[in-house]
């Protein structure tokens, strides 16, 4: 089979590799589609460190199921599938909550030993396969994985209805967080961003105000459109030092932070515990949300979430460089890229 290979730091090669096995537990899952995520071009890059190469990268996986394992029930060749990329091992406390994005072994599609969805089959855990309605193209299904973390992080926290809510970034995170807040019944969403075309993406997908980070002061604004208050929810997606540090201003007192964006593994960040004490600020560091999955696969086939719009660039697998190329070029127009096969 054809695969897109990270076989050294900032270079990727499509060469062949033997088809993946459906062992005891497995399916092969013939990929479709496949989101091009921040954080694999960050590992291709050589700035995190979650696998090393060679790998096949690539965990926003859709597709339908070519081939079954031993003792795998309940699934057949030809059912589509989305892929959440969490493995547990099903027997620690987190598991056993119901919370397997905790579970003390976890491992991932795409990252090592899985290889990941950059390729034209996959092999995956049976634990892992979301059933995918038809409703929902799989050139849309393959960034479900990259909306369902974000999404899945403010229905873990829950936002009240009629608050208010600032986000910090407006890529595919910052989106996703503008949706569910809405779709929450949040009655003021800010966003701040950099650039002109991510500020009308932010009003496009259901933001009431947005703020040129660029060119406003973001911690003025926030103050004259919330009464001097601050927002009742600060979700950061963007992970950049200064946005990181402004959540603690830009919250009301008593509120809540969502960190979800991740900032450079060199990054020095000093924490002001002084302001979180005496604001009693509630901090939530949150990367994942398992539970989310059935719920955020509903409404975007309902048309109640919409992602369709969120996926601005298609590919082939032959020309992955060039998805790469467009994230590190910073194009403005980029929201989602997805390789389709």
């Amino acid at each position: 089979m054809k695969a897109a290979v990270w076989d050294a730091i900032n270079h990727v090669s499509i060469c062949e590799r033997p088809m993946p096995v459906a062992d005891e537990g497995h399916v092969v899952v013939k990929v479709r589609a496949v989101g091009v995520c921040a954080t694999d071009i960050h590992m291709i890059s050589g700035n995190i460190s979650l696998a090393k190469p060679p790998h096949v990268l690539g965990h926003e996986i859709a597709g339908e199921i070519e081939d079954i394992g031993q003792g795998v029930k309940g699934w057949k060749k030809g059912d589509r599938v989305v892929i959440d990329t969490i493995i547990s091992c099903g027997r620690c406390p987190a598991c056993k909550k119901g919370r397997k994005e905790l579970c003390q072994d976890r491992m991932e599609i795409g990252y090592t030993p899985y290889d990941g969805g950059y390729a034209e089959y996959v092999r995956v855990p049976a634990q892992c396969l979301v059933r995918l309605p038809e409703k929902i193209p799989f050139r849309d299904a393959a960034i479900l994985e990259s909306v369902a973390c974000p999404f899945g992080a403010v229905l873990r926290i829950g936002v009240k209805p009629g608050s208010s809510v600032l986000v910090q970034g407006a890529g595919p995170a910052g989106m996703a967080f503008i949706q569910a807040a809405r779709l929450s019944g949040a009655g003021k969403i800010i966003v701040s961003a950099r650039g002109e075309k991510r500020l009308e993406y932010a009003k496009f997908f259901g933001a009431d105000e947005v703020i040129d980070a660029k060119n406003e002061n973001v911690l003025e604004r926030v103050m004259e459109l919330t009464g001097g208050e601050g927002c009742d929810y600060v979700m950061d997606a963007a992970g950049s030092v200064d946005s990181i540090l402004l959540c603690f201003d830009a919250c009301k007192i008593g509120g809540d932070v969502l960190y979800y964006g991740i900032p450079d593994e060199k990054a020095q960040i000093l924490f002001p515990f002084m302001k979180m004490l005496m604001k009693q600020l509630r901090l939530h560091g949150i990367l994942e949300y398992c539970a989310g999955w059935d719920t955020l696969v509903s409404l975007v086939a309902n048309g109640r979430v919409n992602i369709h719009d969120m996926v601005t660039h298609t590919f082939a697998l032959d020309d992955m460089q060039k998805a790469i190329d467009l994230f590190k070029a910073k194009d403005k127009n980029l929201i989602k890229a997805v390789i389709e096969m």
